[in-house]
């Protein structure tokens, strides 16, 4: 979270006991003031349970709009083809290692190897991390089973050519050291591929605490285009292409590329 003394931070009317969401008067960034502790996220809270346990949740509160958003899901994959993640690797970032920051199973790490990358990956779960060291280890890769500013520590300095940061960003409770980490393990133009959602969407506006990038305890950040490019710009980092589309405020997540000057 951001450096502001949490004293000072505002509660949101979306705040919903125990998870107390917050926004800091200085900046305006948002973020959830009491997130998990990392040791409880490797199994306690780890994601596949906590995802699992929302998807019920969800489809018990709303089934009628769940399965709506399903279908148009299913439609959007084998129709539209908007997968951004591909073209942006392809545009944006080098040959060479890349590291998928929290990589869950290693469906990013498959298809970074399939690329041609050496497919790297930090992920705290130990379930799934033992399940993405066996993808990367096909391309001659490995994850490092750890939280993200402890794993990316296993690699050297300059030893990344990009890092994709794919539905991350928003559950890393100290996302600036993160990004200040990242920058370290990037090599001189080395470029980060990041998706997060957008708080800043007019759907979030419309649908209230009812949002679907409302998660808890999983999502701990909640970004705006703005405070997104604050804290990419206090991290060091640059950023390299974040269109109106890639912001689109009727979408709920945005992408960005920023990269290391």
């Amino acid at each position: 979270m951001c450096d502001a003394d949490n004293s000072e931070a505002r509660c949101l009317k979306y705040s919903n006991d125990p998870w107390r969401i917050k926004t800091c008067p200085r900046c305006g960034f948002v973020y959830l003031e009491n997130p998990p502790e990392y040791e409880a996220l490797k199994d306690e809270v780890s994601w596949e349970k906590t995802s699992a346990a929302e998807r019920t949740r969800r489809n018990e509160a709303e089934p009628t709009l769940q399965r709506a958003a399903s279908a148009v899901k299913t439609v959007r994959k084998k129709w539209l083809k908007r997968d951004k993640l591909p073209v942006l690797l392809k545009a944006h970032v080098k040959p060479g290692p890349v590291v998928d920051i929290g990589c869950g199973g290693g469906a990013v790490i498959a298809r970074l190897g399939a690329e041609g990358y050496v497919p790297c990956g930090v992920e705290i779960s130990t379930a799934l991390a033992a399940k993405a060291q066996a993808t990367a280890a096909k391309f001659g890769g490995r994850v490092a089973h750890n939280n993200a500013l402890a794993g990316l520590d296993e690699f050297a300095d300059g030893h990344f050519s990009g890092a994709v940061l794919s539905a991350f960003l928003e559950h890393e409770a100290n996302p600036l050291p993160l990004l200040e980490k990242l920058r370290m393990k990037l090599a001189a133009g080395g470029a980060a591929i990041i998706k997060v959602p957008n708080f800043g969407s007019w759907n979030r506006a419309v649908r209230g605490r009812r949002w679907c990038g409302f998660r808890f305890p999983d999502h701990v950040n909640y970004f705006t285009p703005r405070t997104l490019k604050q804290m990419v710009a206090k991290a060091g980092l640059s950023v390299r292409k974040f269109t109106a589309g890639d912001r689109f405020p009727l979408s709920d997540n945005m992408w960005m590329v920023c990269q290391k000057s």
